[in-house]
C-alpha cells in the first residue's frame, strides 16, 4: 500500500493503490501512520517526501465505500478517526515532510498533502475539496488550507467545490513550486535534499511553532464535524 525509498537522508513514500486512484482504505490509512511513526523514529531520515503512483491521482481522497458496511455516518466518522491519526503524524512531525503531488489531490488527499511543509506539483496537477457538492460538510478542510491562502480561495474550494489548477496554486501560495510532470522528480528531490541538510533541532522548534494554531483551528473543526455526523 506504501512503497518506501530511502536516498540519502530523504524516505520517500508512495501511495500505491493505483486501482482506487490512491483512496484512503483502512489498510491504506495503517500503512502512512506506521510509515510516518518509522521516519520519524529513524535517525537517519532527515525529510520525508510523501507522494503517489501513477498517473490519476495523488489520492482522491476517502474510500467510503472500504467502510460501507457500517452506514455512511459511523463510514465517515471511522474514517475521521483515521484521517486525525495522519493529521497528527504529519503535524507532529519534526522533521521536514514535503508533498510531491503528481496528478489529482482530492479531498482528504489535499489535506494531507497541505499539512506537509512544502508542497512541490506537477504542471498538469489539480486540486479540490468536492465535499460540499455532496452535501458533506468540511470544517476540516477549512481549517487545513485557509492558514495557506486567501479567504477567496478558501471560499472557492471548501463553499464551491471547485477545481485548481497547478498555476492558481502557486500564485495563491498553496503550494511552494510547480514544475514539468517530466521533471517533478527531480525538482522534489532537489529541494528534500536542501531540506534535509538544515539543522533539525530549530527546524522542529520552528515547526512546532509554525503548526500551533492549525493543529488549535483543526481540533475544533474535528469536534464540529464529529458533533454533526452524531447528531
Amino acid at each position: 500500500m506504501i512503497l518506501s525509498t530511502h536516498e540519502d537522508g530523504v524516505l520517500w513514500l508512495a501511495f500505491n493503490r493505483t486501482a482506487a486512484a490512491n483512496a484512503l482504505n483502512l489498510e491504506l490509512y495503517d500503512a502512512l501512520h506506521e510509515a510516518m511513526q518509522g521516519a520519524i523514529a529513524d535517525p537517519t531520515v532527515k525529510c520525508i517526501v510523501l507522494t503517489g503512483e501513477g498517473k490519476k491521482a495523488f489520492c482522491a481522497g476517502a474510500d467510503l465505500k472500504a467502510f460501507s458496511a457500517q452506514g455512511r455516518e459511523q463510514a465517515e466518522l471511522r474514517h475521521l478517526d483515521l484521517l486525525d491519526r495522519c493529521f497528527d503524524d504529519l503535524l507532529h512531525c519534526d522533521k521536514p515532510v514535503v508533498a510531491c503531488v503528481q496528478a489529482a489531490a482530492v479531498g482528504a488527499g489535499l489535506m494531507l498533502a497541505a499539512l506537509c511543509d512544502e508542497i512541490v506539483m506537477a504542471d498538469q496537477a489539480w486540486v479540490s475539496l468536492p465535499e460540499v457538492l455532496f452535501d458533506m460538510p468540511t470544517p476540516i478542510g477549512a481549517a487545513i488550507v485557509s492558514p495557506r491562502v486567501s479567504r477567496r480561495m478558501t471560499h472557492r474550494l471548501v463553499q464551491l467545490g471547485e477545481r485548481i489548477g497547478a498555476a492558481e496554486c502557486l500564485s495563491e501560495g498553496l503550494v511552494s513550486l510547480v514544475a514539468p510532470s517530466e521533471q517533478l522528480l527531480d525538482v522534489t528531490r532537489a529541494r528534500a535534499k536542501a531540506l534535509a541538510a538544515i539543522p533539525q533541532h530549530a527546524y522542529a522548534l520552528n515547526k512546532q511553532w509554525i503548526n500551533q494554531p492549525t493543529r488549535e483551528a483543526l481540533s475544533r473543526a474535528s469536534l464540529l464535524a464529529r458533533s454533526v455526523l452524531e447528531h
